[in-house]
């Protein structure tokens, strides 16, 4: 088997050496981070210089990023080089391709890390957002009104109390004023 291997990197140019050895270095790499993902879950730096400054650590430039490029150059290089290109145009159109994976990569994992987020709403960032009456909102502060609000990126209905004389029907444009107990909203409409 090795001798099978040795006689076959012998007869390929320098070329598709370099990108073979590329690829196949960074696909080896690839599924050892897969294992390794699957058997001891995802970290939250992924192991990346943070320069994009995102909250939640994540990078471009993350080990994951950098081994789908690598993965990407490599094989859209070997790719190129045996359907006969030129080595200039395969090097820019594998640094195009291993790019677009990078960035596909960041953004998936940006997607994921969204998702790990705690579960716990605090209404009170609420307050100062604009909502729309859900369910009729009496007035002088009596129970059973309900808003429609984006609370933490998530579209939420809520309790809603208003101190106005006049009730509050569905559709109507509000703004929070202030949050009373844990989850009830009070509410002024929009003049």
């Amino acid at each position: 088997m090795i001798s099978f291997i040795e006689s076959w990197w012998d007869t390929l140019n320098f070329s598709l050496q370099v990108f073979y050895g590329i690829a196949i270095v960074a696909l080896i790499f690839l599924v050892f981070q897969m294992i390794t993902t699957f058997v001891f879950g995802m970290d939250d730096a992924s192991g990346g210089v943070d320069i994009s400054h995102h909250d939640s650590g994540m990078s471009i430039f993350s080990v994951r990023g950098i081994t789908a490029f690598f993965t990407g150059f490599g094989w859209t290089g070997v790719i190129c080089i045996k359907s006969g290109m030129a080595l200039i145009p395969s090097v820019a159109i594998a640094f195009v391709v291993g790019s677009g994976l990078m960035l596909i990569i960041y953004l998936m994992m940006r997607s994921l890390m969204r998702l790990q987020s705690s579960g716990t709403l605090d209404y009170s960032n609420a307050v100062g957002q604009i909502a729309t009456v859900y369910l009729t909102i009496s007035p002088v502060q009596r129970p059973g009104g309900q808003v429609e609000v984006m609370i933490q990126g998530r579209l939420v209905t809520a309790e809603a109390l208003q101190k106005g004389s006049q009730p509050l029907s569905p559709g109507t444009k509000v703004k929070i004023v202030d949050k009373i107990g844990l989850t009830a909203l009070l509410v002024e409409p929009l003049d």
